[in-house]
């Protein structure tokens, strides 16, 4: 089962991530972000809250893929998760998983396949 974390902090999207695309869900300015080495994908809000004392982007969902031949551009989806619980709720996670094919697909030519 995939464990995510409701939010990533600043500096780890700083340092392991790529904003690869910037939407608007209901109001609120999102970020696609990829990290190819991780071969994982993410839509957060690209406004930070203050939790304990460090800054962190909430987490929307997230896409978990693994290369299946030497070619970094093919990756399967190894699994899929939204925050159903979170802020967002609203947001169907059609939108979210549209959001992050379009993203990975057209800003990083990467091919998704099945599980």
């Amino acid at each position: 089962m995939l464990n995510v974390p409701a939010t990533y902090s600043a500096e780890a999207v700083e340092c392991l991530y790529e904003v690869i695309d910037i939407l608007n869900l209901n109001g609120a300015r999102c970020h696609v972000i990829f990290d190819s080495q991780a071969s994982r994908a993410a839509v957060i809000e690209a406004d930070t809250t203050e939790e304990l004392g460090e800054m962190r982007h909430p987490v929307l969902a997230v896409l978990e893929m693994e290369r299946v031949t030497s070619i970094n551009t093919i990756l399967r989806i190894k699994s899929f998760w939204t925050d159903s619980d979170g802020a967002h709720r609203e947001v169907e996670s059609g939108s979210l998983a549209k959001a992050l094919y379009k993203a990975l697909t057209i800003k990083k030519q990467i091919t998704l396949v099945g599980l």
